[in-house]
């Protein structure tokens, strides 16, 4: 399992900088921040020799002692404090939409850690603005209103390819628990009605083709009922997986079928 770097960091850390007051911080209260929004796992977690730094810690501390943000132009270190500077807040506001999608999602560590070194790249170093497909906004319709019209119709778009892909004899079933919303509220209300998740990250680059990106992206969602969705995403950061919670489903119904 691969360590979190410093690069991964940055947008992290600049989105808690920029909702700290006065928008500036102290890497000691950065760390158990950032530890809190990532839930980092495994070889991160491990205690360096005669330190009381884990290896995770260790890295937010190197944002510091070797000048990362600064580097960009994002932040400045003085006084004990980081403090967010102009270039910084135009970085995050090109990318503020990225990092909350990945953060409420409850994508696993390695899928995180994954993608915020994707976003690094595609950002800093190829400077390509990166967009992102948001179920949350076509579930709650009445939001389109108040966010930019592209990104619900980027949405949409992966949402109803996704159930036409997986649309069997024209119903759409949860993929957990089999529930269809047209047979139990009727075809006028529950037609065509499903929600998708997002089993990994799904981006869109600059220049990328809409429909390539949706065709690979349909690897990587699956139809769940409401139900089942805040299932998956109950716990924050360690997010159940598909295949267990449907075990479950099945076991606990093989169960109850049992005592009755």
């Amino acid at each position: 399992m691969t360590r979190i770097s410093e690069n991964q960091l940055i947008l992290p850390a600049l989105f808690l900088i920029s909702l700290s007051q006065g928008k500036s911080i102290t890497t000691s209260e950065l760390i158990p921040q950032l530890r809190e929004l990532l839930q980092p796992k495994g070889e991160d977690l491990k205690i360096l020799s005669d330190r009381n730094d884990d290896k995770f810690s260790q890295k937010v501390r190197n944002l510091k002692s070797h000048e990362t943000l600064e580097r960009y132009h994002f932040a400045k270190y003085t006084n004990g404090r980081f403090y967010i500077l102009e270039e910084g807040e135009k970085y995050l506001s090109e990318n503020k939409q990225v990092i909350e999608y990945l953060l409420v999602n409850d994508f696993q560590w390695d899928d995180l850690k994954k993608d915020l070194d994707i976003i690094y790249k595609k950002s800093i170093e190829e400077k390509q603005k990166i967009d992102v497909f948001d179920e949350n906004i076509c579930v709650q319709e009445g939001v389109k209103k108040l966010i930019e019209t592209k990104i619900y119709e980027r949405s949409i778009k992966l949402r109803k390819e996704a159930i036409e892909y997986y649309e069997k004899n024209g119903k759409i079933y949860c993929d957990v628990c089999n529930f269809n919303f047209d047979n139990f509220y009727g075809c006028e209300i529950g037609g065509k009605y499903i929600e998708i998740h997002h089993i990994k990250p799904i981006f869109k680059y600059e220049n990328e083709d809409l429909k390539k990106t949706i065709e690979m992206a349909l690897k990587n969602v699956v139809p769940v009922c409401s139900n089942c969705h805040r299932m998956i995403h109950k716990n924050w950061r360690n997010p159940l997986q598909i295949e267990y919670l449907k075990k479950h489903v099945k076991k606990w119904n093989i169960s109850k079928r049992r005592l009755h």
